[in-house]
């Protein structure tokens, strides 16, 4: 037990489906998130990718509550933009690398087969 009682256990809701505006507000409260859990709950987003236009909007609101500057508003959306770039481009990767990973076995599986009739056909 800590200083101020138990820990409060983080819940892993990574698998849960996302929309775009829930998984804007999930990096803003959680900007050091890992890469890894953002990009799974970017794999389970709901319609449509809007996650410029949703961050824009909140910061937007914040901007017009007077909490930020402009300048602090500018360089946000820029540091978000690139997270946005970012964890696309992961994500994309993470598809490519299935996609080999599942040709190769595959066409090793494939492979195998013929291997086992060619053998088949010598020992004929």
């Amino acid at each position: 037990m800590g200083l101020f009682g138990r820990k409060k256990k983080v819940e892993d809701d990574s698998n849960i489906e996302w929309t775009s505006f829930e998984l804007v507000q999930h990096l803003i409260k959680y900007p050091d998130e890992s890469d890894e859990k953002i990009i799974m709950m970017y794999d389970n987003l709901l319609g449509e990718d809007n996650l410029e236009k949703d961050m824009e909007d909140y910061w937007k609101q914040i901007l017009a509550d007077s909490f930020i500057s402009q300048e602090e508003f500018k360089k946000i959306k820029k540091e978000f933009n690139q997270r946005f770039k970012k964890i696309r481009k992961l994500s994309q990767a993470k598809k490519e690398r299935d996609d080999i990973v599942k040709w190769a076995i595959t066409k090793t599986d494939d492979e195998d087969n013929f291997n086992k009739d060619t053998d088949e056909s010598y020992k004929n």
